[in-house]
């Protein structure tokens, strides 16, 4: 009979799911590594050591199947992020090419004008929440690079639509029990409702881009032309599932590691500073790619995404028994490699809650000591885009603004749509 590692008990994941200040790091500390934590999933077998990581991400991909089925499988039903074997293979392959080379840099110059037409909405001396900012930048970025839409009307449209779904979002709607409508009372009815809604939209835009013959380059155009080997092309409804997956783990989490990026620039007026070193000499019309290129803009995006990773915990669903780190799993067991612990091992990163970009300079870290975007086969398609994205926007507006942080204590997280982010915002003030 298999024996899975100590850990806490339920009455502590309900603490984790309400209190943020107790973490995985902290639950690392008091039950070791690896450690079992009860989960939505069932139990949880967590890993937090780079060797652990490595057990994980470099197994048998066919060892797994995506547990994020699990709450998602009736969200965005064949999207890649549920898909397992050779339907998610042909998923990731066709979908690949817009998140990487020229395709991806065909959008540089959206990421700026954008970035540039909200930071003139700020008016001096007015306080506002980052992330709203930054959300409304990636969110416009998404209409834009996804689906394609420039009319302002339908722009508005989709902006409504996609705003009020990501708001719709609670941890409660990924609990099984709790997925019916209730007679449409309670958060998976109002889910479903907004869902629904955006749906529509979506697939009449798919209807009239399969119609149309103009050449387009947005991520939706892309996917309606892809064909897979045997020259099969994607359905309405994946492509569907895979636009609502791009906005769901695109947007939201790259708008809300741009907010903790400037929090803390801010709140470490040394690393602004040199920062302002490296771009302030250089024009605001400087090539994108150039920008992507900036080695310190670079390292406060990675030193960013040490501290807050966009998904604290990596897991998959064992297919197959698995041995890891001297456990033998049985079928059925999730088993995760916990980046936010892992970001913080000092054995790695010394004096590891410190905001220290020079730790990316001259220095690289293997992939199962520093996982911001996941590992392994299942690897966020996305990664490169939205550092892509990040670069381009951070500089875009520090080479216009200056800003004062009102936070005058630690901000705190909070639960937000498909991540963790700032508890408040992150409550900022234009100075000039």
């Amino acid at each position: 009979m298999a024996t899975l590692p100590k850990g806490p008990s339920k009455l502590a994941m309900i603490r984790m799911m309400f209190d943020l200040s107790y973490t995985l790091a902290d639950m690392a500390r008091d039950y070791g590594d690896p450690l079992t934590m009860p989960s939505a999933f069932g139990p949880m077998v967590i890993t937090i050591s780079p060797e652990g990581n490595k057990e994980i991400f470099t197994a048998d991909p066919e060892l797994f199947t995506a547990s994020a089925a699990d709450s998602f499988g009736r969200v965005i039903r064949t999207s890649v992020l549920v898909t397992s074997g050779a339907q998610h293979r042909r998923q990731r392959k066709l979908l690949a090419p817009p998140f990487h080379g020229q395709r991806m840099r065909s959008y540089g110059d959206v990421m700026r004008t954008t970035a540039t037409e909200w930071a003139l909405r700020l008016a001096p001396g007015n306080p506002f929440a980052m992330i709203y900012t930054t959300q409304a930048i990636t969110l416009d970025v998404i209409i834009f690079a996804v689906f394609g839409v420039e009319q302002s009307e339908r722009v508005e449209q989709f902006r409504t639509d996609l705003l009020e779904l990501l708001g719709s979002f609670t941890p409660l709607i990924f609990l099984r029990p709790l997925q019916h409508e209730f007679g449409g009372i309670g958060p998976w009815a109002r889910f479903q409702k907004v869902f629904r809604r955006l749906e529509e939209h979506v697939f009449a835009l798919i209807a009239e881009r399969r119609q149309s013959q103009e050449p387009k380059e947005d991520i939706l155009s892309l996917l309606l032309d892809a064909k897979d080997e045997d020259g099969n092309s994607l359905s309405d409804q994946e492509i569907l599932d895979q636009l609502l997956t791009i906005v769901f783990a695109g947007h939201e989490t790259t708008a809300v590691m741009l907010a903790w990026a400037f929090y803390l620039l801010h709140k470490h007026p040394d690393k602004l500073d040199k920062l302002h070193e490296e771009i302030d000499k250089l024009p605001l019309d400087l090539e994108t790619d150039a920008i992507a290129k900036l080695p310190y803009l670079e390292a406060v995006i990675n030193e960013t995404l040490r501290l807050y990773p966009p998904i604290h915990v990596i897991h998959r669903r064992l297919a197959k028994p698995m041995k890891l780190m001297g456990y033998d799993l049985p079928v059925g067991t999730v088993v995760a490699a916990g980046a936010y612990a892992t970001h913080r091992l000092p054995s790695i990163y010394p004096e590891p809650e410190r905001f220290e970009p020079e730790r990316f300079i001259g220095k690289t870290y293997s992939p199962f000591e520093f996982l911001p975007w996941g590992g392994g086969a299942r690897r966020c398609l996305g990664a490169a885009f939205a550092m892509y994205e990040m670069k381009i926007v951070l500089y875009t507006i520090l080479k216009q603004c200056r800003f004062a942080l009102l936070e005058t204590e630690e901000v705190k997280l909070t639960h937000r749509a498909g991540t963790v982010g700032p508890k408040g915002g992150i409550r900022m003030m234009l100075a000039r």
